[in-house]
């Protein structure tokens, strides 16, 4: 590959912008181009992140303080998920932190036990202190110094959280192009020199990011790169949005919610100026008609009245990221649903082993080795994100619906999740197989605790000896973790109004 001195970024919105801004400011050696038609909109639907925003964002040297509320943003303490076996129950998905330490180790005693046919189930909520935090309204940004750092994640305005980026990166002379894709021109080698817009501008470059979204304009329809569905493990492909008002009375919840429906799961996300919503379902299994009608009996609003947003998705990833001299971000590389806001994430990594390449080539590593490189880290990142949101529907335990029915039936082609789930149904020691497949896993112990446990998903068959946690060691648990939230955090809503006024 020759000297990457020109990078030429097709597609604008979260992904291509991210990509600008973070190329802009750790290799201000490049000339870098962004194309996009302002004729074409984004997506914009995904409000959620998880804490490798903030590292992100930190990493430009942005401040909260300078994009938060320019973007409507809050701050995240994790998921509720809500009636996924049917039963009315939840649990809370936390954002794990140090603080967490011992407290953790309590729930992880009570799950083991539980599966194992002790004691009763409990969510993992009263064990983490972001689930104390989200319980009482507060924020996960302490205004105390503690021991440790908490970590949390964001709620935001997708294409405000674009524009941001777009300033800071035209700031650092990022050449903004404003044009429709026509066609890219390639070499004998099949690498892409110059892509050809619809008013016949040309922009030529040494390496092409293809940011188009689901379009994959460069890696697939260009460069021919195979895509790899996992419609035979997720049958969700359809979206279904709405924003409504914030709520009243000056509380401002720090948690998404995610709550299964009769074909799928609809997501709360609150941000500072509404509340984003949106029914993520299988088309196969309802009409988009009767998608926005569930959803707005959930809301309680008048879909006659209410602006709605209905979004196909293509749920899957494209065989190789990088592919001769092009790299695939955002949804030109991959999506699975939103179940875990992990979409900006894989994005955000994806910017950085780009990054990292371009120094390994610099140093004259050899070019085919960093892309397979790269290629088989993002691989492991998609696939096992993929497998922790299967597993929510593995585990669930309803038959309402014919949705549910086949969501339980679906065959996991994955190696990993099988003898996972298994080791947790034998009563196996799950820690140790956590321990000895440790390499391979994108979330950790933590996660795979509150997953399993939340969905109290056990064998009647499996019968051992273990005893959970005394009460007195549980109520010492969760008294630890509501005095830390007296003690360091905030009512959220404060902060962020005390964030805004700060900007006037």
């Amino acid at each position: 590959m020759a000297n990457i001195n020109k990078v030429v970024i097709l597609g604008g919105g979260s992904a291509g912008w991210m990509c600008a801004a973070y190329l802009s400011k750790h290799h201000p050696e490049l000339a870098i181009s962004l194309i996009e038609s302002s004729k074409i909109g984004s997506i914009g639907v995904g409000e959620g992140s998880t804490p490798h925003l903030k590292v992100f964002m930190d990493s430009l040297g942005i401040s909260e303080q300078q994009w938060m509320p320019l973007c409507d943003a809050s701050y995240k303490a994790g998921i509720y998920f809500n009636n996924w076996n049917g039963d009315k129950r939840g649990y809370f998905h936390p954002f794990y932190s140090e603080m967490d330490e011992k407290t953790a180790e309590v729930y992880f005693v009570n799950a083991n036990a539980r599966r194992r046919g002790n004691g009763d189930w409990q969510a993992p909520d009263e064990y983490f202190l972001t689930g104390h935090i989200a319980k009482r309204n507060l924020s996960p940004k302490v205004h105390t110094a503690m021991l440790k750092e908490q970590t949390y994640g964001y709620h935001f305005d997708a294409l405000k959280l674009a524009g941001v980026l777009k300033v800071y990166a035209q700031k650092k002379a990022v050449k903004h192009i404003d044009g429709e894709f026509s066609q890219a021109q390639l070499d004998k080698s099949g690498s892409i020199t110059e892509i050809a817009l619809i008013d016949g501008r040309r922009v030529s470059g040494d390496f092409f990011i293809d940011a188009s979204g689901f379009n994959a304009l460069l890696i697939e329809q260009t460069l021919k790169t195979p895509f790899h569905s996992f419609s035979s493990e997720l049958l969700n492909d359809s979206a279904v949005a709405v924003a409504t008002p914030i709520c009243t009375g000056g509380v401002l919840p720090c948690a998404t919610q995610s709550t299964a429906l009769s074909a799928g799961w609809y997501w709360q996300i609150p941000l500072t100026s509404r509340t984003g919503n949106g029914y993520v379902y299988s088309a196969k299994h309802i009409s988009p008609e009767q998608a926005q009608l569930e959803l707005a009996e959930q809301l309680k609003i008048n879909p006659q009245t209410s602006s709605f947003k209905h979004l196909t998705m293509k749920v899957g990833c494209m065989q190789s990221a990088w592919q001769k001299n092009v790299m695939a971000i955002g949804l030109a590389q991959s999506f699975i649903e939103p179940l875990e806001a992990t979409s900006l994430m894989v994005t955000q990594h994806s910017i950085k082993l780009f990054s990292q390449a371009l120094i390994k080539l610099q140093n004259n590593e050899q070019s085919l080795k960093v892309a397979q490189d790269v290629n088989q880290q993002l691989h492991e990142l998609v696939y096992g994100i993929k497998d922790y949101v299967v597993a929510h529907y593995a585990t669930s335990l309803r038959t309402d619906t014919e949705y549910w029915l086949s969501a339980k039936q679906l065959p996991y082609s994955s190696h990993p999740l099988k003898p996972l789930l298994q080791a947790w149904l034998n009563g196996d020691d799950f820690d140790a197989y956590l321990s000895k497949y440790s390499q391979k896993q994108v979330y950790f112990r933590p996660s795979w605790y509150c997953l399993l446990g939340g969905m109290d998903y056990k064998s009647s068959q499996c019968q051992q000896v273990f005893e959970p946690a005394s009460e007195a060691i549980c109520y010492g648990a969760r008294m630890y973790l509501n005095e830390l939230c007296n003690k360091h955090c905030e009512p959220h809503s404060e902060q962020l109004s005390a964030m805004k006024a700060a900007m006037k």
